[in-house]
């Protein structure tokens, strides 16, 4: 959802009204958590003949063949990568999105490297011929790009997939957060 002016409105209604944005804050918090309960749920339950998540028995992911350790960060840990789902408010600062205009409200995020990888790795070449990470994960793991919608195609073997059926239910939520964002500083700004 692309809202024109939320940035600065936000941040006038920072200066206004402090313990609102905070309370905002709580509720965008709460009306996300479901979306991030989906996700790690559809990890966990993935079915273990498909991927090796849940796959006691070694695989060519797990033992670091295809997901290369550099250090403890990038090691295969399952319960450090259902850890590494994450809710994040804000979005990158004005510096860092280097002339990109969107701002984000909030992210659901992997933090764990392994778990990015995993999720991710691979997606600007899938389906180019000669692409050997994803020809070899092809063979360990099955990529779960169906979710919800049939034909959707896309990069995303969990993040995505696992969220995706709560995502109306979020948007209307956090469109109605915005709209009473956006009336109270026009109350506070014309009471001015």
């Amino acid at each position: 959802m692309k809202i024109q002016g939320l940035e600065q409105t936000l941040k006038t209604l920072k200066k206004l009204e402090p313990d609102y944005v905070k309370e905002m804050n709580r509720q965008i918090r709460k009306e996300a958590a479901p979306t991030v309960k989906s996700i790690k749920d559809y990890l966990k339950f993935i079915d273990s003949d498909l991927t090796p998540f849940n796959n006691s028995g070694e695989s060519r992911i797990t033992n670091g063949v295809l997901i290369k350790s550099r250090g403890p960060a990038t090691r295969w840990d399952r319960q450090l990568i259902l850890r590494g789902i994450r809710f994040k408010l804000g979005g990158p600062k004005r510096k860092a999105r280097m002339g990109l205009k969107a701002y984000s409200m909030f992210s659901i995020v992997q933090n764990n490297a392994a778990g990015a990888i995993y999720d991710n790795a691979g997606s600007r070449n899938l389906g180019k011929p000669g692409n050997k990470f994803n020809e070899n994960l092809q063979h360990e793991d099955k990529p779960h790009t169906a979710g919800e919608r049939k034909g959707r195609t896309g990069p995303s073997r969990y993040m995505w997939p696992g969220g995706e059926a709560h995502l109306p239910e979020l948007e209307i939520a956090i469109h109605g957060i915005v709209q009473d964002v956006i009336l109270r500083v026009n109350r506070e700004t014309n009471a001015r």
